[in-house]
C-alpha cells in the first residue's frame, strides 16, 4: 500500500491527539508535534519498541536460511515504519531513530538458529552519520549479519558509502541492497555497492506469473547480480503462482507472506511446509547446478601456507586461501605449465548457479584467465569447494546428450 503523505497540522482542542494515540485525519496528515513528544518517548524507552521476524527461504534446500527483523512501533503512533522513518526525518531525529533500530535488532543475533544470518534495515544517511561510526566502535563482529542498504533515498556520495560497506565487511559482516527497483537508482545502486544480496522489490514480484514486463526484469536483475556474485531474494511472494515463477526464474532466495509472516519469534518451517518447497522445486527446475562439478579443496591462511602444501603433497593441485570468515580469496594452483602460480580474486560462483551460465561467464573472462579454476561459494561468501571449467564443459555436454557417459 502506498504511503500516504506527511502534512503538519495545528494543534487544535477539537483535534488534538488524545493521550492514547495520535491522530491520523483521514487525508494521512496528523499533528508533528504530537508525533514528536510520542517519538520522544520511543527513544528514551516510555513507549515499547519491539521486533518481529520473517523467514528467508532457500528454495533449492526448502529450508530457512535468514530472517528479516522488522520493527513494529507502538500502537499508540498507528503508523507504519517507513512512514515513523520518514516522520522522524520531519523532526529531525530519523538518525537516532535509526540508531535506536539497528541496535535493538542485532540484540536478537543471539537468538538465530544455526546456519542462518539476520537481515536489518539501515539507511545511507545513517551510515555516513557519526552516530554509526559509534555504533560500529563497539561491534565486534557482524559475522551472520546482513546490513540491508535501503534504496528509498538517494545517495550522493557513493565513495563515503563505500567506505562504510569496506568497514562491515572488515567485521564479517555482508551488505544487501534494499528494494531493488522502487526507488531511485537500481542497477546503479548494484553496481556501485556491489551487495551479496539484492532484495528484489515487491512490486515486481506481485503477480509476476502473469506479467511479462515483470519476469523480464526479474531475469535482467539476475544477469547483473550474478555477475557480482550476488543472490537475489524476492520479497512479497503471497501465491504458489509467484513462487513457482521464481522458481522457474532461478530465484534462489524468497520471502512473503505464502512462505511465513513476521513473528516475535524466529519460527522455524514446518515439515509439510518443506515438502511443499521440496515438490514445487522439483516439478519447475530440471536444469543441474554446478554442486555436482565441485571439489572440495583444502584451505589455508596465507599464500605461503598453500604452496608449502603443495610443495609437500605431489597429488594435490589446487588449494584455496580464505581470510577468517572463510572467504575465498586466493587460489594457488599447481598448473601443468607455469609450475605453482598464484590466482588472486578468484571468480566465485554460487553453489546453486547453473552450469551453463558459469561457463559462458568463465569464458568470457581475458585470455590469460579464460581457464582459471572458480571459487564456489555460500550465501555468505564463504568457501565450498571450487569447480574447473573443464568440469562445467563435461558437465553442459552431458546435459545436451544425457545418453553419453558420466564424467
Amino acid at each position: 500500500m502506498a504511503d500516504m503523505p506527511i502534512t503538519e497540522t495545528h494543534a487544535d482542542p477539537k483535534s488534538a491527539p488524545a493521550q492514547s494515540g495520535l491522530r491520523i485525519e483521514r487525508d494521512g496528515s496528523f499533528d508533528l508535534e504530537a508525533f514528536r513528544k510520542l517519538l520522544d518517548q520511543v527513544l528514551n524507552g516510555t513507549l515499547p519498541l519491539v521486533f518481529h521476524f520473517q523467514p528467508i527461504v532457500d528454495l533449492r534446500h526448502a529450508m530457512i536460511t535468514g530472517y528479516e527483523a522488522l520493527a513494529r512501533f507502538p500502537r499508540e503512533i498507528g503508523m507504519p515504519p517507513d512512514r515513523c522513518l520518514e516522520a522522524a526525518g520531519r523532526c529531525g531525529l530519523r538518525i537516532e531513530l535509526e540508531d535506536k533500530l539497528i541496535r535493538m535488532a542485532l540484540s536478537a543475533k543471539p537468538d538465530l538458529p544455526p546456519n542462518c544470518f539476520l537481515t536489518v534495515n539501515t539507511n545511507p544517511e545513517y551510515l555516513l552519520s557519526d552516530r554509526w561510526d559509534q555504533f560500529l566502535s563497539t561491534v565486534e563482529s557482524l559475522a551472520g549479519v546482513v546490513i540491508e542498504i535501503t534504496e528509498q533515498d538517494q545517495i550522493e556520495d557513493y565513495e563515503a558509502v563505500q567506505k562504510k560497506v569496506k568497514a562491515i565487511r572488515a567485521l564479517g559482516g555482508t551488505i544487501a541492497g534494499d528494494d531493488i527497483g522502487s526507488g531511485y537508482a537500481s542497477l546503479k545502486h548494484v553496481m556501485k555497492l556491489k551487495p551479496n544480496f539484492v532484495k528484489l522489490d515487491r512490486f515486481f514480484v506481485d503477480r509476476c506469473d502473469v506479467d511479462r514486463f515483470k519476469t523480464t526484469f526479474i531475469e535482467m536483475i539476475g544477469m547483473a547480480t550474478d555477475r557480482l556474485d550476488a543472490w537475489i531474494i524476492a520479497e512479497g511472494v503471497e501465491t504458489p503462482a509467484e513462487l513457482d515463477e521464481l522458481i522457474r526464474l532461478g530465484v534462489p532466495l524468497v520471502q512473503g507472506f505464502y512462505l511465513g509472516r513476521p513473528a516475535p519469534t524466529m519460527m522455524l518451517m514446518t515439515a509439510e511446509q518443506e515438502a511443499e518447497i521440496r515438490s514445487r522445486y522439483q516439478a519447475m527446475t530440471q536444469e543441474d547446478t554446478v554442486q555436482p562439478s565441485a571439489d572440495l579443496r583444502p584451505t589455508c591462511k596465507s599464500r605461503e601456507e598453500a604452496v608449502a602444501l603443495l610443495e609437500l603433497h605431489t597429488r594435490l593441485d589446487l588449494a584455496v586461501v580464505v581470510d577468517e570468515w572463510n572467504r575465498p580469496i586466493e587460489l594457488v594452483e599447481r598448473h601443468p605449465l607455469a609450475g605453482i602460480r598464484s590466482i588472486e580474486n578468484p571468480m566465485k560462483v554460487q553453489l546453486l548457479s547453473r552450469p551453463s551460465q558459469v561457463l559462458h561467464r568463465a569464458l568470457t573472462r581475458a585470455a590469460s584467465s579464460r581457464f582459471d579454476p572458480l571459487a564456489v561459494i555460500n550465501g555468505q561468501g564463504a568457501l565450498l569447494g571450487t569447480v574447473r571449467v573443464e568440469r562445467l564443459m563435461r558437465a553442459v555436454l552431458k546435459s545436451l546428450n544425457p545418453t553419453e557417459p558420466g564424467r
